[in-house]
């Protein structure tokens, strides 16, 4: 990465409103390297609206950052598209046809109703999703849908049917409920009857008996992401160094263990920040981007603001 394009995403870095005062107050001792750099730094924020675009905050900014056109369709069907960018294997960029992926996930029931684990959470090797695709192949038979390979953990969907880009992000989706996402629309009823018989057949698959042996969550339903043609969007993603290490404890909301894992990323910045790179800390609703502040020769007797702090505490 250059200084001119270089940037540093922390996932799930930006504490939730209730914790955020007494988070800050331990980032002199757990992330000094950080502090300094964003006390330099400009901010914004951003708080896209999840019920329109169906995606968490960061993936609304990364299909932003790739140039996409929200006239064009809602930022939800352009992400499989922006998925794939990711993979060995590309689309069809003169394609027509709406552009689907299905992700790998485990559905469990909970209190809300259900419960969704992404792929990015499953720990899927490259043999089981070979084994669970060729299973889930045989059952499109006599269904208006074919799947293919296309990565691990994502594969391409395929439909005889039109099939509404209303899915919400599996990412979003796993932040909440189940219930609040799956949109009853008359169009998905052909998808959700091959859904439903797909969970009864990967209910004893013999991967995830295995599975199930290594005391992993089974991998028992299909997600669908996308509905955009690729003929009408090509991402250019933006380059970026992604940390993804404060996830897992954000979610589980263990602030301790978040701060250790701070600490960890903020003792590998220091040769990363001689960029000036942009830094973005996101959670699932909104986003903080801070970049240096452009060098004025005024700045030699009047120092710029630092608006992050603000941004920071200011979050609801």
């Amino acid at each position: 990465m250059t200084a001119a394009n270089s940037c540093i995403v922390l996932s799930e870095a930006l504490a939730p409103p209730a914790i955020a005062a007494d988070l800050l107050k331990q980032f002199p001792t757990y992330a000094p390297n950080l502090l300094q750099y964003l006390d330099q730094c400009q901010s914004q924020r951003l708080r896209p609206n999840l019920e329109q675009n169906r995606c968490t905050a960061l993936e609304f900014w990364q299909i932003e950052q790739a140039q996409f056109n929200a006239s064009t369709a809602k930022h939800n069907a352009a992400l499989a598209l922006l998925l794939a960018t990711q993979a060995e294997k590309k689309p069809d960029p003169t394609s027509h046809s709406p552009f689907w992926l299905v992700e790998l996930i485990h559905m469990a029931p909970s209190r809300d109703g259900a419960a969704l684990i992404p792929a990015d959470q499953l720990d899927i090797n490259d043999a089981q999703s070979q084994a669970l695709l060729e299973s889930a192949q045989a059952l499109c038979d006599d269904t208006p849908f074919t799947l293919q390979a296309w990565s691990t953990t994502h594969w391409q969907l395929s439909s005889q049917i039109e099939l509404p880009p209303i899915f919400a992000s599996p990412q979003l989706v796993s932040r909440s409920a189940v219930n609040d996402w799956w949109d009853q629309d008359p169009r998905t009823k052909a998808w959700r009857r091959f859904v439903n018989e797909l969970q009864m057949l990967y209910f004893n698959h013999p991967v995830n008996q295995q599975r199930q042996s290594l005391q992993l969550p089974p991998i028992n339903s299909l997600w669908p992401i996308g509905g955009l043609s690729p003929a009408s969007w090509q991402p250019q993603p933006r380059s970026l160094l992604h940390f993804h290490e404060l996830t897992q404890a954000y979610l589980r909301q263990d602030w301790g263990t978040w701060l250790q894992q701070l600490q960890t990323i903020d003792q590998a910045l220091p040769p990363l920040l001689v960029e000036q790179p942009q830094i973005i800390l996101s959670n699932t609703e909104q986003l903080l981007s801070a970049s240096p502040h452009p060098v004025r020769f005024w700045h030699r007797f009047i120092p710029p603001t630092s608006t992050w702090r603000t941004h920071w505490l200011a979050q609801s």
